[in-house]
């Protein structure tokens, strides 16, 4: 047993004895515990929570709705590295759209898939119209992961003359305000929904491209399909319940912290720490994994 520290990590953290357990001479996980002497209870606890989560993936009870349509989109967001040089952050993300409501995940966990890669970008889980008449949204801040809920704004959309051809489909051009930003939207009456990506919604249309005006963020729909799939609503059993004006204010404030670009979990607190786990250049701070190459956090709204 070998024990080793973490610089960026400990200068917030000194408190916290870290104890990695390496396997072999080319380790390919390393974890990092408090207390050695429950590793046991948790790899138990941690494979009876994954055999729950399989069994309660597929219960009936979580399905709200059927879907009439399903959308990709491609989500890029410009900003700046530590280093100051403008790079693309960009995901995939899945908005299920039916009647009466609409739901906007990660590409991969549409799919099932457990990917890394889109978890470290905190891609939210969003419902429109879910309970009716509010937005909720499960989102992460680690170690921690956040259900907010708002009431469904009533967006002041100004219909525009302009047209263009978004995945095979005729646009018209839209412009409202949202979140403290003007967005661009491009809109499609041949498929009849009010719903778009992420919160953005009330059009006459379903909205398949939308851009901030500042050019940061930018949806453009790849893939539209008439499917009918289940629309779950799973909330993270220990998700803490926010106002989202709260909410908003305290994920703008930690990641637009200078210091999260050269120590992305400089504000997590010691005694707020059950894991630690490296693997793969990835780190885990309980279940959740955390950045350790952020680029400058650009904020969907205010």
């Amino acid at each position: 047993m070998i024990i080793f520290a973490l610089e960026t990590f400990l200068k917030s953290h000194k408190s916290a004895l870290l104890i990695v357990l390496l396997n072999g001479e080319s380790p390919q996980k390393t974890t990092f515990l408090k207390n050695p002497s429950i590793m046991k209870k948790k790899l138990i606890f941690l494979a009876i929570n994954f055999i729950f989560s399989l069994w309660i993936h597929g219960q009936s009870q979580d399905s709200i709705a059927h879907t009439l349509l399903v959308a990709d989109y491609d989500y890029t967001c410009h900003t700046l590295n530590a280093q100051g040089r403008k790079v693309e952050v960009k995901y995939g993300i899945t908005t299920q759209i039916a009647q009466h409501l609409a739901c906007t995940m990660g590409y991969k966990r549409h799919k099932s898939e457990n990917d890394k890669s889109e978890q470290l970008l905190y891609v939210p889980t969003t419902w429109q119209n879910y309970p009716q008449g509010q937005i909720t949204s499960v989102e992460t801040i680690p170690p921690y992961q956040y259900l907010t809920t708002e009431k469904m704004p009533s967006m002041k959309w100004q219909l525009l003359t302009d047209r263009d051809t978004v995945c095979g489909y005729i646009c018209q051009k839209a412009e409202a305000q949202y979140g403290g930003r003007k967005w661009v939207a491009w809109f499609t009456e041949q498929l009849p929904s009010h719903f778009g990506p992420w919160r953005l919604q009330g059009l006459p249309g379903l909205i398949l491209r939308a851009v901030s005006d500042d050019g940061i963020h930018h949806f453009e729909c790849r893939k539209v399909e008439a499917v009918k799939e289940k629309v779950s609503y799973i909330v993270p059993e220990r998700s803490i319940k926010c106002g989202r004006n709260k909410f908003v204010k305290l994920r703008n404030r930690l990641f637009g912290n200078p210091n999260y670009l050269s120590n992305p979990a400089y504000y997590i607190k010691a005694e707020e720490i059950e894991s630690v786990t490296v693997m793969n250049g990835t780190m885990m701070i309980g279940t959740l994994p955390i950045d350790m190459k952020p680029a400058q956090f650009q904020p969907l709204d205010f």
